[in-house]
């Protein structure tokens, strides 16, 4: 969350970089909208009815319209109807073929021309999108066409080869028929008293058999006419790709479909074991009823009972998948050739079979001619009048039959004609603004992340405070340096009028402002050489100035630069006061330095410690502030830096207020942050910035280095001192010492 915070603070800051970017990516936009190829689309809805359901007719038995849907779906986007299309289009139409090789047209109007089906809908939508608005609505009427014709060809085919056939055999009995009618009449002509006395009691044999023979013909001849339209239905559903097993058993009679059957190895023995194992399984569980009332469910003779039904039924389950599966397999690798095999053979049958009994039916014929001389051969050809008007009749009746059922099986109808819409739909101006301004934004955050993460430096007093999340209470100026001793070091007592003393009055009125009644102050920096003993002093002064009692603590006993700055290095001081058993009134009288400036009293860090957090951190400390408050009116307490050592963190938990001295061109941006994070993460009341060593070249922006050590031994780099490993007997003899009463 606090990474998330601080990269916000950075958005605020940087945000012209995010409006820089969102305007490179809108003028990226706009650009692409004006130069951009306009698409124009078009659309259309066909609707598509299953009106009947037969073999002949070519549609899948009890078939439901949304299986099919994904099959039209297909076939509209086929290359074939594409294909039709293309050449169905009028040349005009033709500029999205621009270029490209007339076998390459389908292939456009595939990525051109999208279908799909409405969801629980026989209705079928068609877009096209096009760079000519008339193109495109020209587009979908001849893939409309095309796709019609497909369909109307692919479900009407089988009926019309039927119908071919069925139309040449009655031409061929209309002639043959003609002719028996003209032979009939000449002879009636010729035996006209004959006939009319007496041919109908006339008995013969042969005549008989011709009679007999005549209808077995008329029987055959039907059985041929009835196969061969099977076997073309048959082969233009295989053609098709169509479920053959339901014609199978529609087409088969009893005996067939148990031949077929057992040649698959489905026949009745399977059925019969099924049979068997479901009355067994019946059975038992009528006596696990029973036993469940005698018993209960955990005798064994019921849990016996229960195993064996449970086995008995993943048997019958198993059994039931395995015939499935052999089904499944069987209709593509056997079913079908034998299938096949079957129907031109009851053809070839019935044909041989009509061959035959007509051969025979001529040979009697030609021995009751023989025989009855004029009266055979008007009864003859009185029969064969007869019986190819029968035929004729049969013929006539299938016709009529086909023809009634030609509306059956699939319908279409448009129901949403292709429509010019003169507005492109790409590129869309709204789509192309939403994806500038993502575009734009996204790219203006990974460079404000990416500025970030190169440039780690302070560049505004606004940027600080809004990375920080911290107000700015003054800006120091660089401050001249003086070679006196004690408070004649420090600006604000030596120069009191001067414009640059003015940020410590600046800094005192700031912190009175930030909060009520803030009497215990610690001041504390990022790193060291930032100038927080320069601050702590010069504010300090600042406070004595304006009449309040203040008491300074030096409790940077690491390298106490305030005891350097004030010439107080020696053995006494807030070490000694906080290691010894003595009262903290009697503590305070011999260590409390009162200087040169009324209302100022210093205490020095005193000698080095071993443990000074330990110190800072005991109730003798906690003592001491409380002290302390009730004789001052301000409390300062000069902290070491809150990033080398974790005193300043503690020291903030029991004072008022914590104000961080930073040096914007000499700290680093993620060094001063996480300064601040671990003020706040201690519980500390952070009051603000103070900004040091600021110029007046810096007041819109500035810059820093980086690289600091904090330990013993190290030069001190904290204001314009020297070095801090001087002996610890310096003189004081500017200060007297008195007690803090």
């Amino acid at each position: 969350m606090q990474t998330l915070m601080r990269f916000w603070r950075s958005v605020q800051y940087r945000k012209g970089l995010i409006i820089l970017a969102v305007l490179a990516a809108s003028a990226l936009g706009a650009a692409y909208y004006i130069v951009s190829t306009r698409y124009y689309e078009s659309k259309a809805e066909l609707l598509i009815l299953q009106t009947g359901s037969k073999v002949l007719d070519g549609a899948p038995e009890g078939a439901a319209m949304k299986d099919l849907m994904p099959t039209y779906e297909r076939i509209m986007q086929g290359d074939i109807v594409l294909a039709d299309a293309a050449q169905k289009l009028p040349v005009k139409y033709r500029t999205d073929f621009r270029g490209v090789a007339p076998a390459d047209w389908p292939g456009v109007l595939k990525k051109m021309v999208t279908v799909r089906s409405a969801r629980q809908t026989n209705v079928l939508e068609l877009t096209c999108r096009s760079r000519d608005p008339k193109a495109a609505a020209a587009i979908l009427y001849a893939v409309l066409s095309a796709s019609i014709d497909f369909l109307n060809k692919n479900h009407q085919g089988t009926s019309q080869e039927i119908l071919q056939i069925l139309s040449k055999e009655k031409v061929e009995l209309e002639q043959k028929l003609a002719t028996r009618e003209a032979e009939l009449i000449e002879l009636r002509g010729r035996s006209l008293t004959f006939v009319s006395n007496g041919t109908d009691n006339a008995t013969n044999v042969a005549v008989a058999r011709v009679v007999r023979l005549n209808e077995e013909f008329m029987k055959a001849k039907e059985e041929t006419l009835r196969a061969t339209a099977q076997l073309a239905a048959l082969e233009q559903a295989i053609s098709r790709g169509e479920d053959v097993l339901q014609f199978a058993m529609a087409s088969l009679d009893v005996v067939g479909k148990q031949f077929m059957m057992g040649e698959l190895g489905l026949d009745s023995q399977e059925g019969m074991a099924i049979s068997r194992m479901t009355e067994q399984l019946l059975q038992e569980q009528a006596k696990m009823r029973t036993a469940l009332e005698s018993y209960g469910p955990n005798h064994p003779k019921v849990m016996e009972l229960r195993d064996a039904i449970q086995a008995k039924e993943q048997w019958m389950a198993s059994r039931r998948q395995v015939t499935i599966d052999r089904l499944k397999q069987l209709r593509m690798e056997e079913l079908t050739p034998r299938l096949l095999q079957m129907a031109r053979q009851r053809v070839q049958h019935s044909q041989q079979h009509e061959a035959s009994v007509s051969a025979q039916f001529d040979i009697e014929r030609q021995n009751a001619l023989s025989l009855n001389g004029e009266l055979a051969k008007l009864e003859i050809l009185q029969m064969d009048t007869k019986r190819l008007r029968a035929f004729y009749d049969l013929v006539l009746e299938r016709i009529r039959g086909i023809d009634l059922g030609k509306d059956k099986g699939i319908r279409t109808a448009v129901v949403g004609e292709p429509k010019v819409n003169p507005r492109p739909v790409h590129p869309k101006l709204s789509l192309t603004v939403a994806v500038s301004l993502m575009a734009g934004i996204s790219l203006g955050l990974a460079l404000v992340y990416l500025a970030d993460l190169l440039d780690d430096r302070f560049r505004s007093p606004e940027e600080t405070s809004l990375q920080l999340g911290a107000p700015v209470l003054s800006f120091i100026p660089s401050l001249p340096t003086y070679d006196g001793n004690g408070l004649d070091s420090v600006h604000a007592f030596v120069a009191p009028h001067e414009s640059s003393t003015e940020a410590f009055r600046t800094l005192r009125t700031a912190i009175q402002f930030a909060g009520d009644d803030i009497r215990r102050l610690v001041i504390t920096s990022t790193e060291p050489g930032d100038g927080k003993t320069t601050v702590s002093t010069n504010l300090a002064v600042a406070y004595a100035q304006s009449g309040r009692r203040t008491i300074i603590i030096d409790c940077d006993m690491r390298r106490p630069g305030l005891s350097k700055t004030m010439k107080l290095r020696g053995s006494y001081g807030l070490s000694t006061i906080l290691r010894n058993d003595d009262s903290i009134e009697n503590s305070l009288r011999n260590n409390v330095v009162v200087s040169d400036l009324a209302g100022l009293d210093i205490i020095p860090a005193g000698p080095r410690p071993a443990n000074p957090l330990e110190l800072l951190s005991s109730t003798r400390f906690s003592e001491l502030l409380a002290y302390v408050e009730s004789q001052y009116d301000q409390v300062l307490i000069d902290a070491p830096p809150i990033l080398a050592v974790s005193d300043a963190g503690v020291l903030g938990r029991m004072v008022d207020g914590v104000v961080l001295v930073v040096r914007p061109d000499k700290n680093q941006r993620r060094s001063v942050i996480r300064a601040a994070e671990t003020l706040r993460m201690w519980g500390n009341n952070l009051l603000g910035l103070a900004l040091n060593n600021m110029s007046s070249d810096r007041a819109g922006g500035y810059g820093y280095g980086y690289g600091y050590g904090y330990g013993y031994g190290h030069t001190d780099t904290d204001g314009d001192h020297d070095d801090l490993l001087d002996d610890h007997a310096s003189s004081h003899s500017s200060y007297s010492s008195r007690t803090a009463a």
